[in-house]
């Protein structure tokens, strides 16, 4: 985990963070989104095989790989697919979305539709691990390495993961309840969760054990059906009518923390900073635009920004890696905290300009 991170010349970057299924739950009627920009394309048809751009030996020329994604319509997953397609173009490959729509029987059927329309990989941020199994091994049967964004279980290959999302000592969970502990001692704390995903609920279980460890006390766990600022305002809503003593709210992204922010503004509290810890911390995680701007405005306590982008282009080195015969390892991609003091230090994602060489992978 890094407040922010740099590389030379132009690539000053803040590394990331989105969690669970990220920031907006609102669905998406599209079967599939092609992310292939034209001159993806050009370049998918007129590659040979050899070294990528960066120097990575590619396993063939014009290959075609998927994301299967759980909500496409979110921001954060958008990233992942344009990290994926970065990554594929450097490769000499093309890429696509499928979205599978929050349904775990949608996401079986679009590993099938890859497997089917003879795609060489495949990345999927799972949504059930066991309904998912079956059509994973089938992949694999059929010589398609399966990556797992987020995702362990059976027939993946390996995974590429969010550093949040792995509940490590030291790791953003416990910085968060470490943070909130030093703002405000044993800090009356109200978690805004969802349970779309086997991540999610991992997530919100990780930092309800550090928030034990860092003495915070937990009063209320509130759910949302769909993950966005409206729904989890109504959420959190009654939860800030029972518990008008809340010192400090967790949401499993960055649009439920927005939600009880909104909440929280209308009942006259004030939000609290790193530098002004007088008022209630809102803590979300996404990175999503939304939520930079919140920090910069204040109606936001921080931020963890996992950097999709970074993970998309990872699923990409993997799925080389696999077909050229290795045995390929997990990628975790480093989180960045974004507060008020590192703010401006921040970069849109679309101006990452990662390589495969050069990812910020957690050593």
């Amino acid at each position: 985990m890094k407040r922010w991170f740099a590389v030379p010349a132009a690539m000053l970057l803040l590394v990331l963070v989105i969690v669970g299924c990220g920031s907006s739950g609102s669905s998406s009627s599209s079967e599939e989104t092609t992310s292939e920009s034209t001159e993806a394309t050009e370049s998918s048809e007129t590659s040979e095989a050899g070294d990528a751009g960066s120097g990575v030996k590619s396993a063939g020329a014009n290959l075609k790989v998927s994301f299967i994604s759980p909500v496409a319509s979110q921001p954060g997953q958008q990233q992942l697919a344009a990290g994926l397609e970065a990554g594929a173009k450097e490769l000499g490959w093309s890429s696509r979305v499928l979205d599978s729509n929050l349904s775990a029987d949608k996401q079986v059927s679009d590993i099938e539709t890859a497997i089917n329309q003879g795609d060489a990989g495949i990345a999927s941020w799972t949504l059930d691990p066991h309904a998912a199994a079956g059509a994973y091994e089938q992949a694999q049967s059929a010589g398609i390495p399966v990556i797992g964004l987020n995702s362990s279980g059976a027939g993946l290959t390996t995974s590429v993961w969010y550093e949040i999302q792995l509940c490590e000592p030291g790791g953003p969970e416990a910085v968060s309840a470490e943070m909130i502990a030093k703002m405000h001692p044993h800090a009356k704390t109200i978690m805004v969760a969802d349970h779309v995903a086997e991540s999610t609920t991992e997530l919100s279980d990780c930092f309800a054990k550090e928030a034990k460890k860092f003495g915070l006390d937990i009063l209320a766990e509130g759910t949302t059906e769909v993950g966005n600022a409206s729904d989890a305002q109504k959420v959190f809503e009654p939860l800030l009518t029972k518990y008008p003593e809340v010192e400090a709210v967790w949401g499993f992204n960055d649009e439920t923390a927005l939600g009880a922010s909104v909440a929280l503004q209308a009942a006259g509290k004030t939000i609290a900073t790193v530098e002004n810890p007088e008022g209630v911390v809102v803590t979300g995680q996404a990175g999503d635009k939304g939520a930079i701007e919140a920090v910069e405005e204040g109606r936001m306590s921080w931020t963890w920004d996992p950097n999709p982008p970074a993970a998309g282009q990872a699923c990409a080195l993997l799925i080389n890696e696999a077909l050229l015969g290795e045995k390929p390892q997990k990628i975790v991609i480093e989180s960045g905290l974004v507060d008020s003091e590192t703010v401006g230090e921040y970069v849109p994602p679309e101006q990452r300009h990662y390589t495969l060489t050069n990812l910020p992978i957690k050593k």
